[in-house]
């Protein structure tokens, strides 16, 4: 079930593995309406459902890809399928690889130089190392609603579905450490970066959300 996290801003969630992690994604109802994440392919046939409710009659125009992993595009085929329109935002990486797995919608390439705006969206990203292959990925920043997808490089452990805990913005920048991201000098261009903009929300891929206060 979705969970309201904060104005438009809906949570669904699925606890996996061994360890039960929860896995999130996030839609984003504005208009255009924009998800993140499609969750894998079992994920997915109960979000879709979801979505529909709380879009009603509104398409589902956008879809952010952070990096190419089952948790992020497991379920494509099934939004492409109930979305034939939909337009996919994801890295150069991620948009090579679509093509090789049968995907044949439309993808639009993005990097930190080139974003892109849309009704009430307006979308920033910033390129960063992805997962044990350090394959280029992109991490979002919606500038109207405040909204930051960090997938897994700013989160949380725990069973969190729906709740949320206060930090400062630059408290969770620089507590991205080599376990993140080992690569030192990217993972610190990726922190040059994020010090450039102020999320009110961080969508976090684990975890809770994370709402941001005022720097001290």
């Amino acid at each position: 079930m979705a969970e309201q996290i904060e104005g438009r801003l809906y949570q669904f969630t699925e606890l996996t593995g061994k360890m039960s992690m929860p896995m999130h994604q996030y839609l984003l109802a504005s208009d255009p309406a924009i998800m993140f994440a499609t969750g894998n392919y079992s994920q997915a046939e109960w979000i879709l459902p979801e979505i529909s409710h709380i879009l009603g009659d509104r398409p589902l125009k956008y879809l952010f890809l952070s990096h190419f992993e089952s948790d992020e595009c497991g379920g494509l085929e099934l939004f492409l399928k109930k979305y034939p329109k939909l337009v996919t935002v994801c890295s150069s990486f991620t948009a090579n690889e679509l093509p090789g797995f049968g995907y044949r919608g439309k993808v639009v390439v993005c990097d930190e130089l080139h974003g892109f705006s849309d009704g009430e969206i307006s979308m920033r990203f910033f390129r960063y190392p992805a997962e044990v292959h350090l394959r280029d990925g992109l991490l979002a920043f919606e500038e109207n609603s405040g909204v930051f997808y960090s997938s897994d490089v700013i989160y949380r452990d725990g069973v969190t579905l729906g709740k949320s805990v206060d930090s400062q913005w630059q408290k969770e920048v620089e507590g991205i450490d080599s376990a993140r991201i080992p690569d030192d000098v990217r993972r610190d261009r990726l922190k040059s970066g994020l010090m450039n903009v102020s999320p009110k929300v961080i969508a976090t891929g684990h975890g809770p959300v994370i709402r941001c206060l005022p720097d001290a």
